[in-house]
């Protein structure tokens, strides 16, 4: 039980941290203000360096976007921009899955761990694999994962 709290409870700061990888890599390739959303509807919002700007509501956190300016954007460049959000959620949830699986710590300790690997994990898992996400209110047939976008990408001309 005290998992499925965590989890949920930490959720949205793995989207807020899968989010932020694609924002810092949009804020080096690219030119203009970079937006990470986490959570439905206004939030707390606050700035993040010069370029980037986070709006973060905990309702709702398994949704997550990033935008940027991406006219002039190369096609390598999206797609480094879509890699580096599954990146930075791989690179956490492995983080904390060595100490999980090769240190040993008290249940108070490994209670969030466990959460916070399984929730990078899913974070991760529902970024890569090419599918249409759940339907939200911007996107009623349902956001296209990274992996779908960089298939498209792919296919492109």
């Amino acid at each position: 039980m005290g998992a499925w709290l965590m989890m949920w409870l930490l959720r949205p700061l793995a989207t807020l941290v899968h989010e932020l990888g694609h924002a810092l890599a949009a804020s080096i390739f690219t030119d203009g203000q970079v937006t990470v959303r986490v959570g439905e509807g206004g939030g707390y919002q606050f700035q993040l360096a010069n370029r980037i700007k986070i709006d973060f509501l905990w309702r709702n956190g398994q949704e997550g976007a990033t935008t940027y300016f991406q006219e002039d954007t190369q096609k390598g460049k999206k797609i480094i921009i879509l890699l580096s959000g599954p990146f930075f959620s791989f690179i956490s949830g492995s983080f904390v899955g060595w100490f999980l699986f090769f240190t040993i710590q008290p249940v108070w300790v490994e209670l969030p761990m466990i959460s916070w690997f399984c929730c990078n994990a899913l974070v991760f898992l529902r970024a890569i694999v090419p599918m249409r996400l759940k339907p939200t209110d911007k996107h009623p047939d349902g956001p296209k994962s990274d992996g779908l976008q960089i298939i498209n990408l792919l296919r492109e001309r």
